[in-house]
């Protein structure tokens, strides 16, 4: 192939690129920060932000869904319906607004909260799902302003959006802690959940004496009645901090 050929390609192809570029759709990319939030017995409520970085405005639905662990088949989830203004429920959980519009890289808050009974805790799943306008969906855009956001936000075909959950933690009224940790086996640390309310593993590494050479930082969370366990690594301490309600406690095997 002669080198004039080979440059003609090589144009044609830039020019392609450019204009693939020049002709990029804009899109909104949420976030939510942190995955899992817990609402001790001293708080009633929460603010969360929830971030816009996209280039593109996010008009975001929430969706909550109460989260039953202890289902004999497994974890059950049931969708909770969307509070109609008129007499709200105490008994459940409440975010709002359940709908939201965030501008390019900013933020809404939204507040959660649990204004009825806390016998026992309760688990729930917050979703935030940046949609498509539509008709009546609450966001409130006329049909003008809906198609241009159509037009300039998402090219046809990609219109695929990405949303995220959160886990909410509603601990009991009295939430009574009763950890009990085993480090004598060689396979690991095993750390049970005798109390009534979740603990949670945080910062969970494995290091070298003097805490060097750390590997990944992980997290769990052990509900009431569970058992996990931490595996141990030759040559290597286990550390992690242990959370029980408002007590925090650095541990190393």
């Amino acid at each position: 192939m002669s080198h004039f050929k080979l440059q003609f390609i090589f144009a044609l192809f830039f020019l392609s690129a450019l204009s693939t570029i020049t002709t990029a759709y804009a899109t909104p990319v949420i976030g939510i920060g942190s995955m899992y939030d817990v609402l001790i017995p001293e708080m009633q409520s929460m603010s969360k932000r929830i971030y816009n970085t996209g280039d593109s405005t996010a008009f975001v639905r929430v969706e909550l869904i109460e989260i039953n662990p202890n289902n004999k088949n497994g974890a059950k989830e049931v969708p909770q319906k969307e509070l109609s203004g008129t007499s709200p429920e105490r008994n459940r959980l409440i975010v709002t607004p359940q709908r939201l519009i965030i501008p390019p890289s900013g933020f809404q808050a939204v507040r959660i909260l649990w204004p009825g009974e806390r016998v026992h805790e309760r688990y729930f799943r917050v979703r935030f799902t940046p949609v498509m306008p539509e008709t009546g969906d609450g966001f409130g855009l006329d049909k003008m302003a809906m198609n241009e956001y159509r037009k300039n936000t998402l090219h046809a075909g990609l219109n695929v959006l990405t949303g995220y959950g959160t886990i909410v933690i509603v601990q009991p009224e009295k939430p009574q802690f009763n950890t009990v940790i085993n480090n004598a086996s060689a396979a690991g640390v095993t750390v049970k959940n005798n109390g009534n309310a979740t603990v949670s593993l945080d910062n969970i590494r494995q290091c070298k004496t003097a805490n060097t050479d750390c590997g990944a930082v992980t997290r769990e969370f052990i509900l009431p009645g569970r058992t996990y366990t931490v595996e141990k690594r030759a040559g290597y301490k286990t550390n992690f901090t242990l959370i029980e309600g408002n007590s925090k406690r650095v541990l190393s095997y």
